[in-house]
């Protein structure tokens, strides 16, 4: 007994508590409720509805009245701040009113049971307990829900001593709890408690009033739209069948003005769920439906929607378009024209068009007839037309169907305001079109002229002068090929100046004036063709074709000419092959020239390696045809030589190095086609040029070289580097002496560029032994500059360690005999050099520690001396390494070392401090003298 006489204070507790939340509640809703953001207010509700005891106990029963009336006012507080919310949408209500009424009930549910159970306080609990609930089932917060209903269940069968009253309101009130659990079974997928809770509820249909069967048929009609949403089809026909049940036992007068439109919703979605089962039954049950909704309804337009469903519906029979095209005709005449209403039609009559395209056209033409042009809706218009031609089209052609729609075309012209707009028209076109070029294609040149005539319907003004044009081609075509020269004459004259003077309509007129033999006329022709396919020489091809097989020579010759860069050096005998090409790369120069204009850089880039190939083409046939027979004499040497070089050099800066290389390959080739016997002027000339051509190529494979992602690619690029450096060493050893002062030491400085680049290309080729060969070549130019750079490649290589100071020691030396040598760089590089062999090869790193001592000597008598910071380095690396031998035991070694050490700080700039330095720590070493 102890355990529960000790919980009464800990209830008596727990019911304070809850008391005075609900007097602050009371005093913080109305702001909460108005700032939307209810912040802890909101948790703390959360909180108390999760931890509200199951029972107060007897011991409340003091307390009931109290209960009561906090509970009473918090539920009206609720009602009054709900009316001043406008919308009349449940998640429009902020959900602290919710959890405030679901607190308030659970406050008179706890006080009726404390003995708070005066008459009418069932009834009016069980009220509010069923709106509570409602409420939260709209919110979508089903436990919330389930634990208002839960209290709610325990009012269904009241107590035996319950007023008569109250009795009798509780049954009243049942069958719309049991609409509710329902309800709300069904949101929470629980199917078979839902059924379960209907059955109950039938169980007191005999107390159903219009209401609560409008609320459960509502219930029962949205269960069954989200089970045929999930495709669960008989479960939606199941509960539909019940929905429609419930509201059709119901007295017609009783029931509110929502239920017809309910009703109506009802059986269209039934009527779908029964068709989508495609089962005869099914599809019977669904026509007798419709059938007693057209009784109600008439030709409403839902109505018809659901009698071209049940037309569409599968089934053992043919479909009967003539029904669904009475359908139509019916909604022509009812339906209210708007853009939803016009879709939904412009759909049935696609799909009747799929059974029978006349019958869909004619509900087409009836749509237009009979509203929209009586009615002046202009803005549908445009879709009929485009769909009525989409139907034509695809249907077996025949003169009549051509006839019909010229018909429809004037028809539409006589009452529309305005034409039809650009891009109706390009659709009509559209599909012309594709008749037009079918029926051409299958040789029915006189319906493909009729289908042309109709796309120059004056509908179609906006059609612009290139469909225009087009599509008088077309007809010009058509003319031909029935060999109609007379008519194919009126329609050239017919077209306006602009269309003949396009190049497809001159293709088209250059052929008929073959034919007919009027030359001037061919000649104009292929003129304007030429002066306007720049880019595309297409037609040039096709007029040279034809020219051939009509056999007129003298056009099949000018149409050559202006086709050059087609043939290119594979070009007939017949025609002089250097002259072809000269056309060729003058079309192409200019093609050139307006793509850089256009600044097209990738018309550009297409444009130039046609430009390089055309060259190169030349060089192929120069080489195959070598000879005293050959087309390529001096003159034509001479033009693509200089042409090719002066090409390279214009464009150096804009074109891609692999392309300068192909030009300047091709210049340094017809240079070497050269005959021997020409003049020493005309050599020297040619002499310059290559030189030049072959420093270009230089730079130019150094820049692929070094900027190739390929290792095969780039070392190919190395080599032919290396052989166009000597090419252009040998033309200067050659020309030395003969040439002026002036431009020796020009060729020079660039021989020196090429000596620096030549020296890396070996050195990424690995090709070690020719390194001292190139560091000699570099003594002619006398250039401290390429030794500096000779210096830092191979410090920067992968070389050998033996090659690296073999190699740096010959720059250091060569370097050092210049007359412009620059003394702090070489001491640096001696640095590298020293440091090198001090990890490698200690005989040398002495050597080359007294070379250095010999070099700070030197330039002790000079304007430059030997930089301070590097004596102080090698100095101090020399004596560190002194220090290692005397720690190793070899005291004569470290004796040598401190020598050399000491001699060379003797020439630091530092007036003797470091020798003092190196001196006094020798001592400290104590060597016997």
């Amino acid at each position: 007994m102890a355990p529960a006489q000790s919980s009464r204070p800990e209830k008596d507790k727990r019911l304070k508590i809850i008391l005075s939340f609900a007097t602050d509640l009371e005093a913080q809703l109305p702001a909460a409720t108005r700032a939307r953001t209810s912040g802890t207010l909101l948790t703390e509700i959360g909180n108390q509805l999760s931890n509200f005891p199951a029972k107060f106990g007897t011991f409340a029963t003091s307390k009931c009245e109290e209960v009561d009336q906090i509970g009473t006012t918090l539920w009206n507080l609720c009602t009054r701040l709900r009316r001043d919310v406008e919308s009349d949408n449940p998640r429009d209500v902020p959900i602290i009113l919710l959890l405030t009424r679901v607190f308030s009930f659970l406050l008179l549910d706890g006080a009726y049971e404390g003995g708070r159970n005066a008459p009418g306080n069932l009834t009016r609990l069980m009220k509010i307990g069923i709106k509570a609930g409602k409420s939260c089932i709209e919110r979508k917060e089903g436990d919330l829900a389930l634990k208002v209903l839960e209290k709610v269940s325990g009012y269904v069968k009241p107590d035996p001593g319950a007023a008569p009253g109250d009795r009798e309101a509780v049954e009243r009130l049942v069958p719309e709890y049991y609409v509710l659990r329902t309800a709300l079974a069904w949101h929470l997928d629980q199917l078979d408690i839902a059924e379960h809770m209907f059955k109950l509820s039938l169980s007191s249909i005999q107390s159903f009033d219009s209401n609560t069967a409008e609320s459960l048929a509502d219930v029962l009609y949205e269960m069954g739209k989200d089970l045929l949403h999930k495709q669960q089809y008989q479960l939606a026909v199941k509960w539909l069948e019940r929905s429609y049940e419930v509201l059709n036992d119901q007295e017609l007068d009783r029931l509110s003005i929502d239920a017809s439109e309910l009703r109506t919703s009802i059986m269209q979605t039934l009527i779908k769920a029964l068709l989508y089962l495609k089962e005869p039954g099914a599809v019977e049950r669904a026509r007798s439906l419709v059938n007693l909704l057209e009784s109600v309804l008439g030709d409403k337009l839902i109505v018809l929607l659901l009698k071209l469903e049940i037309l569409s519906a599968p089934s053992t029979e043919a479909f009967d378009c003539s029904q669904y095209s009475d359908v139509l005709q019916r909604m022509t005449r009812s339906i209210p024209l708007s853009d939803v209403n016009f879709k939904l039609f412009m759909f049935h009559v696609r799909k009747l068009n799929d059974k029978s395209p006349s019958l869909a056209c004619k509900a087409l033409d009836e749509l237009l007839n009979l509203r929209i042009l009586r009615e002046e809706r202009e803005e549908y218009i445009e879709k009929i037309l485009i769909t009525r031609i989409w139907i034509t089209v695809s249907q077996r052609e025949s003169p009549e169907t051509v006839g019909l729609l010229h018909e429809l075309f004037s028809l539409i012209m006589e009452n529309i305001k305005n034409p039809i707009s650009s891009v109706a028209t390009h659709g009509a076109h559209t599909l012309l079109w594709k008749r037009i070029e079918s029926s051409y294609a299958a040789g029915q040149f006189e319906m493909a002229e009729k289908w042309c005539q109709l796309a120059t319907h004056q509908i179609f003004v906006n059609s612009g002068e290139h469909n225009m044009a087009r599509i008088s081609r077309k007809l010009l075509l058509c003319a031909m090929a029935k060999k109609d020269v007379g008519s194919a004459r009126e329609i050239f004259s017919s077209m306006s100046d602009s269309t003949k003077n396009e190049p497809m309509s001159r293709f088209l007129m250059y052929k008929i004036a073959i034919r007919c033999g009027e030359s001037d006329l061919a000649a104009e022709s292929l003129q304007i063709i030429s002066s306007a396919t720049t880019k595309d020489p297409t037609l040039l091809y096709a007029c040279c074709l034809d020219a051939q097989q009509s056999g007129n020579k003298l056009q099949t010759i000018a149409a050559l000419q202006l086709v050059l860069d087609k043939y290119g050096y594979a070009a007939p005998s017949a025609i002089h092959l250097p002259s072809l090409l000269r056309i060729t790369i003058q079309l192409m120069v200019q093609l050139q020239k307006e793509s850089q204009n256009t600044a097209i850089l990738d018309d550009m880039e297409v444009t130039v390696e046609k430009l390089c190939k055309a060259f190169e083409g030349a060089v192929s046939s120069m080489r195959k045809t070598n000879g005293p027979d050959s087309v390529w004499d001096i003159r034509e040497l001479d033009w693509f030589s200089k042409n090719s070089y002066n090409l390279v050099i214009k464009n150096i800066s804009s074109w891609s190095p692999r392309h300068s290389l192909q030009m300047l390959t091709c210049c340094i080739a017809f240079i070497d086609q050269y005959p021997k016997d020409i003049s020493d002027q005309i050599s020297d000339d040619l002499c310059l040029r290559k030189m030049f051509c072959e420093f270009s190529a230089v730079t130019a494979l150094l820049a692929l070289a070094r900027g190739g992602d390929n290792i095969e690619v780039q070392l190919q690029d190395y080599l032919n580097l290396r052989k166009h450096v000597d090419s252009f060493d040998a033309l200067l050893q050659e020309k030395t002496g003969k040439l002026g002062e002036e431009a020796e030491e020009d060729l020079l400085r660039k021989l020196s560029i090429l000596i620096a680049f030549d020296f890396e290309a070996a050195c990424h080729l690995k090709a070690w032994d020719d390194l001292h060969d190139i560091i000699l070549k570099a003594e002619f130019t006398k250039s401290q500059r390429v030794y500096e750079l000779m210096a830092d490649c191979i410090l920067c290589s992968q070389a050998p360690t033996q090659v690296s100071v073999s190699v740096l020691k010959k720059i250091v030396n060569e370097a050092w005999g210049l007359d412009t040598m620059d003394v702090p760089k070489l001491a640096k590089y001696m640095r590298c050099l020293f440091q090198i062999a001090m990890l490698d090869n200690m005989e040398v790193a002495e050597q080359l520690l007294d070379q250095a001592h010999e070099q700070a000597k030197e330039a002790a008598e000079t304007d430059q001396p030997y930089p301070t910071e590097e004596i102080e380095w090698i100095a101090t690396r020399s004596f560190n390494y002194a220090v290692d031998l005397y720690c190793a035991g070899d005291e004569d070694g470290c004796k040598n070392w401190t020598a050399k050490a000491l001699n060379i700080a003797h020439y630091c700039s530092d007036q003797g401090g470091l020798e003092r330095q190196l001196q006094s720590k020798l001592l400290v070493l104590k060597l016997d003298s």
